[in-house]
């Protein structure tokens, strides 16, 4: 498939077949037994490695700071758990995941790692790093991942943007600095480019969850 995007999180389990698949995560080659981990607003492409039928188990995942390529040892009992109980399918798979040995990575990969973990990076300073040219590393890169650099880089600072307006009451203006963003217009551009919503559309979801959470411990302890 073309590059795409996910709105909400999941978990590919892979039970037959094999394919290739680059996402914010990184580049992954994933066959039977191995596991792939998106969080929400994930973007990815994937292709088919094998002439045999592609099998999978998807499974929601909602840790959207857990993500990338890992292993379980018995894919089939997910599967079989999965068609009786969903819930426990997951806590399974959260209990069994195993990390996917290291391999050395193309320099594809390692751009891919710089540019979603550092807010400032001049693309002809890191080409000239790696002995490339500009021009080779922007075609390579977009072949590989399915977008340019610079778009890559664009949506992996707004999701994390995005993560953090969730998570902290920090001030999107902090945010927008500390992430590299020219000022908070620019974030909140590039916030509901990524997601479809501003900012404080998400600030305000996140505390009236908060707020549920807390009423729903109230209420508990009340009964007690």
């Amino acid at each position: 498939m073309p590059r795409h995007r996910h709105i909400a999180g999941y978990a590919t389990v892979v039970l037959r077949g094999s394919f290739e698949e680059a996402s914010f995560a990184g580049r992954f080659a994933a066959r039977p037994g191995d596991v792939l981990l998106h969080g929400a607003f994930d973007c990815h492409a994937n292709w088919t490695t094998t002439r045999h039928a592609l099998q999978i188990l998807r499974l929601p995942w909602t840790e959207n700071t857990l993500e990338g390529h890992f292993q379980v040892p018995d894919p089939d009992c997910l599967a079989r758990l999965a068609e009786q109980d969903l819930g426990e399918a997951v806590l399974t798979l959260r209990n069994a995941l195993r990390p996917n040995p290291t391999i050395d990575s193309h320099w594809t990969e390692r751009l891919a790692q710089t540019l979603r973990s550092k807010e400032h990076v001049r693309l002809e300073h890191w080409a000239d790093s790696e002995g490339l040219t500009p021009e080779t590393v922007s075609r390579g890169f977009n072949k590989a991942f399915g977008v340019v650099p610079q778009v890559f880089r664009l949506e992996a600072r707004a999701r994390r943007a995005w993560n953090s307006i969730r998570t902290t009451h920090r001030s999107f203006t902090a945010i927008a600095y500390d992430l590299g963003f020219a000022d908070p217009a620019h974030l909140t551009r590039a916030v509901r480019a990524l997601t479809g919503a501003p900012p404080s559309h998400w600030r305000q979801s996140a505390e009236h969850r908060a707020h549920q959470v807390r009423s729903s411990e109230s209420l508990t302890l009340r009964a007690y």
